[in-house]
C-alpha cells in the first residue's frame, strides 16, 4: 500500500512498517539526508540552470515542511557532518548551518581541476568529504577529496573503469563504493588507489546506500531501486519517474528516495 501525502503531514513514519509513505510538492528534489533531530533534509534544484532558486528543505518528524536555506543554484548531493550540511552546488561545495545561514566551503578555484558537474557527496568518519564530478555524463568524470584542512585533491580521474561517477559512499576497510552513470557499480581501494567493477546494469546509476552488506542502488533513468548482495542484483522498487540520490534513515530501517521528476520523496521500510 502507498499513501500519498501533500502539504503538511499529520505524521511521518519512521515507525510504520507496512507501507511506503510518499511526500509530494517538491521541485526537482535530488538528494536526502536524515538530520540529528530526526528530520529529513532535502535538496531541491528548482528550475535547472536558473540562478538562486535552489533550496534546502526540512521535513520534521511531525511532517511539517519548511525551508532551511535558499538562494542556491542547483543543489544536489547532501550530507551531514557535525550538525552541518555539506552540499554540492554546480561547481562548489556549500556549508549550511541549521539556522539557515550558509557559505562556500570549497569554491571553484579550490579545485585542482575545474569542476564540470559536481554531483554526489559523502563524508568519512574523520570529516573528509568525497565528491563526484559526473563531467559530461559520458567520460572525463572525477572523484575529489576535500580534507578537513580545506585541501582539495583529485582521487580518481575518468578512465576505462570510471567514466561518469555519480553516487559515492565510504565503506569499511578504506574503500569507496561508486556508481557510474553508465551503470557500473565500482569499488575503489583508498590504500592502493585501484578500482574494480563489482556489478553492472544500473543504467543512470544515481544514489547508494548500504545495510549489513546489502547495497542499494537507484537508477535515475529507469526509475528503479536495486538491491545487490551476494553477487546478485534485483529490483526492489520501481515506478519512479527519476529515482535520484537515496539515503538510509539513521536507524537503517527505512530507505528514503527522492523522485526528481515527480517531485516526491518516498520513505520505504526495509525488511
Amino acid at each position: 500500500m502507498r499513501k500519498i501525502i501533500t502539504g503538511i503531514l499529520l505524521t511521518i513514519i519512521f515507525n510504520v512498517s507496512y507501507s511506503n509513505e510518499i511526500i509530494s510538492g517538491f521541485k526537482m528534489p535530488e538528494s536526502v539526508a536524515e538530520g540529528p533531530d530526526g528530520s529529513i533534509y532535502l535538496s531541491e534544484i528548482g528550475e535547472r540552470d536558473k540562478d538562486k532558486d535552489g533550496k534546502i528543505t526540512k521535513i520534521d518528524k511531525n511532517g511539517k515542511v519548511s525551508t532551511v536555506a535558499e538562494g542556491l543554484y542547483d543543489p544536489k548531493g547532501i550530507v551531514f557532518y557535525n550538525d552541518k550540511l555539506y552540499i554540492t552546488d554546480r561547481d562548489a561545495v556549500i556549508e549550511v548551518n541549521l539556522d539557515g545561514s550558509w557559505g562556500v566551503y570549497a569554491g571553484t578555484m579550490s579545485f585542482p581541476k575545474t569542476p564540470v558537474f559536481l554531483n554526489d557527496i559523502d563524508v568519512s568518519e574523520n570529516g573528509d568529504l568525497y565528491v563526484t564530478d559526473t563531467g559530461d555524463f559520458d567520460s572525463g568524470g572525477l572523484v575529489f577529496l576535500i580534507e578537513k584542512s580545506g585541501k582539495v585533491t583529485v582521487m580518481f580521474e575518468g578512465n576505462a573503469k570510471i567514466k561518469a561517477p555519480n553516487g559515492i559512499l565510504p565503506i569499511a576497510d578504506s574503500k569507496l563504493l561508486i556508481v557510474d552513470w553508465g551503470g557500473d557499480l565500482l569499488e575503489a581501494n583508498l590504500k592502493n588507489n585501484k578500482i574494480k567493477k563489482i556489478a553492472d546494469g544500473f543504467d543512470g546509476g544515481d544514489g547508494l546506500a548500504i545495510k549489513n552488506g546489502t547495497i542499494y542502488i537507484s537508477s535515475w533513468k529507469e526509475g528503479k531501486v536495486y538491491e545487490f548482495k551476494n553477487g546478485k542484483s534485483k529490483v526492489i522498487l520501481e515506478g519512479f519517474k527519476a529515482a535520484a540520490d537515496i539515503a538510509l534513515s539513521k536507524d537503517k530501517t527505512h530507505l528514503i528516495i527522492p523522485d526528481m521528476k515527480a517531485g516526491t520523496v518516498t520513505i520505504h521500510p526495509l525488511k
